[in-house]
């Protein structure tokens, strides 16, 4: 059995043998990728559908993202306790997320033009809110969680310090359109986006 709706994002394990999807159809689902079959089933996760999935690099937290014009929904779920904690602080839909290599902070970015700074552990805000021109399509932090790179759809891409959300150097130009993924090598020293625009760009 799969989605009933469109699948909106995929998250995996990294231990490389499962995998998390997150759907229109309000469900979030992990699978064994080596038996190719789903192992659970998360109902009504986010009332407007799951947006965005992410399981950071300790195994310890699943956090899903979705919401409309006029509510936010970002939760943050202990794998092993299965506890869960609502973050509070966006009006509209998640757009992206990214948790840090150490595992202890998630950022966040909304269709209400705003970048977030969360505690994983505590679901307290510590960095932010960042506005930006426009809604924010991907956020990235570096390899030493220090630095967090932004892209929006103002085809835009900023580096923020990550203790305080405030602007380092400056902002990246030469998209078209908006940006809508970031990545950035094992070394940190590229950063690569996509954007609307059909192209990819090596910074």
């Amino acid at each position: 059995k799969g989605h009933g709706n469109l699948i909106q994002s995929i998250s995996y394990f990294p231990d490389g043998q499962r995998m998390i999807s997150g759907s229109d159809d309000k469900t979030a689902q992990q699978w064994d990728l080596k038996e190719g079959k789903e192992i659970e089933e998360v109902r009504n996760v986010c009332k407007e559908g799951v947006y965005a999935v992410a399981v950071s690099r300790d195994c310890r937290w699943v956090v899903t993202g979705g919401g409309s014009w006029v509510g936010a929904e970002l939760k943050v779920c202990e794998v092993e306790t299965g506890i869960m904690k609502k973050l509070q602080g966006h009006s509209r839909r998640i757009n992206c997320f990214d948790i840090s290599e150490d595992n202890t902070l998630l950022a966040s970015g909304s269709r209400d033009d705003t970048v977030r700074i969360w505690n994983l552990e505590t679901g307290e805000l510590v960095a932010g809110p960042f506005e930006s021109k426009d809604w924010v399509g991907a956020v990235r932090f570096s390899t030493d969680s220090k630095k967090l790179a932004v892209g929006a759809a103002a085809k835009t891409i900023y580096e923020f310090d990550a203790s305080t959300l405030k602007t380092v150097g400056s902002p990246f130009q030469g998209h078209t359109m908006t940006v809508i993924s970031l990545a950035l090598s094992l070394d940190g020293a590229l950063l690569a986006s996509f954007s609307g625009d059909n192209t990819i760009k090596l910074w």
